[in-house]
């Protein structure tokens, strides 16, 4: 009988150990969420049929008639929300998920003016070969760092921050590795952060280095307030500005 005891005491014991060793998996797993809702700006009426993609996860998703979507089986880090929806400008959010979280959100589009003009058969570039057309515009200028599609393909960079430590003028402040860096300009004050702007649009809260880059075919770093264009500046704006340009960016 006493042996016996020492048997089952020492499975329990085993049972436990084993029971600790997979909480960290357990916590490694992919359950975070992104749901949301997309209305029109104006009106808060709900908008349907919209596409929705995240930087660096090959699912597409749409928003049903009441404008709802979500997108389970997430890993906690920070995500590129980008939604094309016809009728409306393009936009994009950056959206930081925690281990476990479930992000809900109301996100607003921006109705497009109509222009309608009959007479104009000539054809226009589109979207993204106007703004290919202006990327090349402004380097050439030579005002600003900036880094082509095939030189980002080249490097094979894994997130931002991989992608901006050689950049000259251009500082990352990391604690203990790349994860949790921030980025600030040589020039600029202590603690001042650089404005980003993704696909044209302020995208304020990207302050996240640990951005993928999967997808990226264009980045502009202005170190200086002198460097910037007006089309990027803001009334505030002295740390400097990071536009970054994407596959899925307007077309």
């Amino acid at each position: 009988m006493l042996r016996a005891r020492i048997i089952i005491g020492l499975a329990c014991s085993l049972s436990g150990l084993a029971v600790q060793s997979l909480s960290p998996v357990a916590a490694q797993a992919d359950n975070a969420a992104i749901v949301g809702q997309l209305v029109d700006h104006q009106t808060r009426e709900p908008v349907g049929g919209a596409r929705i993609g995240l930087l660096g996860v090959g699912k597409e998703l749409a928003s049903d008639s009441a404008g709802r979507f979500s997108h389970a089986g997430l890993r906690s880090g920070t995500y590129v929300l980008q939604v094309h929806a016809i009728g409306y400008s393009a936009a994009s959010w950056i959206v930081e998920l925690a281990d476990g979280e479930v992000h809900s959100e109301v996100f607003e589009l921006q109705r497009l003016p109509y222009v309608l003009d009959p007479l104009v058969v000539e054809r226009r570039p589109s979207l993204s070969e106007q703004r290919r057309n202006e990327f090349e515009r402004r380097r050439a200028a030579g005002r600003g760092y900036f880094l082509t599609e095939a030189e980002i393909k080249r490097e094979s960079p894994r997130s931002l921050a991989d992608l901006l430590r050689h950049v000259p003028g251009v500082r990352l402040q990391c604690r203990g590795s790349m994860a949790g860096c921030t980025v600030r300009m040589a020039r600029a004050p202590r603690e001042c952060r650089p404005d980003f702007v993704v696909d044209g649009f302020e995208a304020s809260n990207a302050t996240s280095l640990d951005m993928p880059t999967i997808g990226i075919i264009g980045v502009e770093i202005y170190r200086t307030l002198s460097e910037t264009p007006l089309q990027f500046l803001r009334a505030d704006n002295q740390c400097g500005t990071i536009v970054i340009w994407t596959q899925s960016g307007p077309r």
